[in-house]
């Protein structure tokens, strides 16, 4: 692992196969302006450039992801198409509350597991503030129009149970202080498998929700063909074969 990059209120630290970059202004909530926005720009194009990485872990410190009551005057922070437009996946580790532009950065992740005490919501449409990096259409794509226009809408806040239960997380742990461990096991899940099969389930996944369904059987079937022919595959068949685990190299 070499020396974590401090790049302004963003912290990019890697560690072999696995990026992870920590927002760090805990003392304001770790709240996105456009100078966190362009730290998270920054970190992703280093990743984007190092061909090793197959995971990216986003996460804080302090006692929230990252919070925006929707008090100030309506701006876009673009803090969330940089990492939405990762190719490799994105696992979103939330140690915290994530409200406003910070649950519009949680949405741009591809999983998402938080503590137990932790809270989503918009609550800027109160004050006239209209969410505007993604989070209208990122939202209803997670976790349904009914439940979008809900917190939209309302501006309520949803706990992590509730979070779970509509599919805006994926895990929950029980304590905050297993969070770590959590990450842990779902990154060993993650890069144990195909390197190439796994960007190409995310590309599979994310475009196809803008297609018909015949176009995302159509791109399906090409990704399939693609990584048929891939180095990954013959040594995931060779690996059964010899009853051993695979070695992918993401060739």
């Amino acid at each position: 692992m070499i020396d974590p990059i401090t790049i302004g209120p963003v912290v990019l630290a890697l560690n072999a196969t696995v990026a992870t970059v920590t927002l760090d202004r805990p003392d304001k909530g770790n709240r996105i302006d456009a100078e966190m926005a362009d730290a998270l720009g920054e970190a992703c194009r280093l990743i984007a450039e190092d061909d090793s990485l197959r995971l990216v872990v986003l996460t804080a410190n302090g006692k929230d992801f990252s919070t925006d009551d929707g008090n100030d005057s309506p701006r876009k922070s673009g803090a969330a198409p940089p990492v939405a437009g990762l190719a490799i996946p994105v696992l979103v580790a939330l140690n915290g509350d994530a409200t406003g532009s910070g649950l519009e950065l949680a949405l741009a992740g591809d999983l998402r597991i938080c503590v137990s005490s932790a809270r989503f919501g918009f609550p800027g449409l109160a004050r006239g503030v209209l969410p505007q990096d993604g989070g209208t259409q990122r939202l209803p794509r997670l976790v349904g129009p009914a439940w979008a226009r809900d917190m939209l809408l309302t501006g309520r806040m949803v706990d992590a149970s509730d979070a779970l239960s509509i599919g805006l997380v994926n895990r929950v742990t029980e304590h905050s202080n297993q969070l770590a461990a959590a990450v842990a096991e779902l990154t060993a899940q993650i890069i144990g498998g195909s390197p190439l099969g796994a960007r190409y389930a995310k590309e599979a996944v994310g475009k196809g929700m803008d297609l018909s369904l015949d176009q995302g059987l159509s791109l399906e079937a090409d990704l399939n063909v693609i990584l048929q022919s891939t180095s990954d595959r013959a040594e995931g068949i060779k690996s059964f074969l010899e009853k051993r685990g695979p070695e992918f190299t993401g060739s």
